[in-house]
């Protein structure tokens, strides 16, 4: 069985597409549950008409996907993003599918942007740098490693999520580090309503970060110099704009991936070295 989670926030225009797919997919015992995530819209009253339970939950991205982790007892959950235009395929159907007829425990929807202008600066200038650095064991996941539509087996959402938008890179990390497997489903084209979200690349990072320092792969003591180079590739996301040339703003975001990155040295490493001789 599976329950299909769908976190929204003042999506009013888009939660009908989404919600209409996912009661498409479902199956027998499945669920399609909406987290209202603190609406100040008809989000929660135009999903309920699209034929999905409604759950009042908190604000933020990770916060809403925990109060449906909480609130379903199904083997599989399966996320999507509320803000869906149009889809080639039906999204949450395709998931399910992969998932049932495989052996992974996550299934990462990759997928092509209907606007090829998008530029995923997120994730190539501060994900994938910092999981190639401590998390090597996450490999590829496709071009959307950081995609908001995914399933996973429920026991593998046991653990504290970020309240905010690093709940996919945490998601992405604490299940390869689990011993789970993970495997990339293609969803097509897909034409979704943008949010600039100038905070999201610090949330990103912050939760790879600390869960570096939760499995020593980073000692505390270092976490400051990479907060600076976060800092630095932020910036250079925060300029990518509607208003800004996109070559330029490529080039600014290419610069930041080529910084170099604080030299450190693993918690793990220092537990492990032997002590100095006695004199």
């Amino acid at each position: 069985m599976f329950t299909f989670v769908i976190p929204a926030r003042n999506e009013e225009e888009n939660i009908a597409t989404i919600v209409g797919q996912a009661c498409v997919a479902a199956q027998p015992g499945d669920r399609v549950l909406v987290v209202d995530s603190a609406s100040s819209d008809a989000t929660a009253r135009r999903a309920e008409a699209a034929g999905a339970e409604v759950l009042r939950g908190p604000r933020g991205k990770g916060a809403a996907m925990a109060a449906a982790i909480a609130g379903s007892t199904s083997p599989w959950l399966c996320f999507l993003d509320a803000d869906l235009v149009s889809s080639d395929a039906n999204v949450p159907a395709t998931l399910r599918q992969a998932a049932v007829s495989g052996t992974a425990d996550h299934i990462v929807g990759d997928y092509e942007y209907a606007d090829v202008g998008t530029i995923l600066s997120s994730t190539f200038t501060i994900y994938e740098p910092l999981v190639a650095e401590f998390f090597p064991e996450v490999g590829s996941l496709g071009a959307n490693s950081l995609t908001g539509y995914r399933a996973i087996r429920r026991r593998f959402l046991d653990g504290v999520l970020p309240t905010h938008f690093g709940v996919e890179s945490h998601l992405n990390i604490s299940i390869a580090v689990a011993g789970g497997t993970a495997t990339v489903c293609q969803l097509g084209v897909i034409a979704s309503r943008f949010r600039y979200k100038p905070d999201m690349c610090r949330e990103i990072a912050g939760s790879l970060l600390d869960l570096a320092v939760a499995h020593d792969r980073l000692d505390p003591a270092e976490r400051s110099s990479w907060n600076s180079w976060v800092d630095g590739g932020a910036d250079a996301v925060a300029a990518v704009t509607a208003t800004a040339g996109r070559s330029a703003a490529l080039a600014r975001l290419f610069a930041a991936v080529r910084r170099p990155m604080p030299s450190r040295v693993s918690r793990a490493s220092l537990l492990a070295a032997p002590e100095p001789a006695p004199a």
